[in-house]
């Protein structure tokens, strides 16, 4: 019984993380104009964002979770090969051991590697990446990313959306999760209130109840 509502509870906690309160989800407060803030995110423009990424931050960021790498690792024959054997997402210790130069380089350049963005609308919001990727000295004052979106507010807004289209499951995904959160809620709230019954049944029997 204890159990099973440890189990409950626990459920419930986790399916309110992702439904109501994200508590990795970036706070602070950014100013965006609505407009920009509505395509941001908009995964129907994600086709046209992720073309503006890969033109604009390829050089330096990857999405591995799209099969997208740095450009330089994206022109390594290598890689189609690596992808056939492992498919288009390739597990990050492959992906770092065989393409150790190329990161080895980013980070000679800008003083780290630059990191993968598979899950960064999830970590800071959308806000936050508008206005970093706009105007990342204002945002982060002595980053080393450079201002290659300034003045350029409706691709930026695309490029935001199309890492929400990487980052949070399909439509179709997202109810299927639901119904599955659901379920198990449920079935641990039955399964509950029947071992509570069978237990007072079973102390009924002993005379214990």
């Amino acid at each position: 019984m204890i159990r099973a509502v440890f189990l409950t509870a626990l459920a419930v906690v986790f399916f309110f993380v992702i439904w109501v309160y994200n508590p990795f989800v970036h706070k602070e407060k950014y100013e965006v104009p609505q407009q920009y803030l509505k395509m941001a995110t908009d995964v129907s423009y994600a086709k046209e964002g992720k073309q503006l990424f890969e033109q604009n931050c390829q050089a330096c960021h990857s999405i591995r979770y799209d099969g997208v790498y740095i450009a330089s690792v994206q022109a390594n024959p290598n890689l189609k090969t690596l992808q056939e054997k492992y498919g288009k997402v390739l597990p990050r210790n492959v992906y770092e051991s065989v393409f150790q130069s190329d990161l080895i380089g980013l980070k000679e350049s800008f003083g780290k590697v630059p990191p993968d963005l598979s899950t960064m609308y999830l970590v800071k919001g959308p806000e936050y990446l508008f206005a970093f990727t706009l105007e990342p000295q204002k945002v982060l004052p002595g980053t080393s990313m450079p201002a290659v979106m300034a003045g350029r507010p409706e691709e930026t807004a695309k490029i935001v959306a199309y890492l929400k289209s990487v980052a949070e499951p399909s439509p179709e995904e997202k109810n299927k999760r639901t119904l599955m959160g659901v379920s198990v809620i449920a079935y641990l709230v039955v399964m509950g209130i029947l071992l509570w019954l069978w237990r007072g049944r079973v102390l009924k029997r002993m005379g214990l109840h």
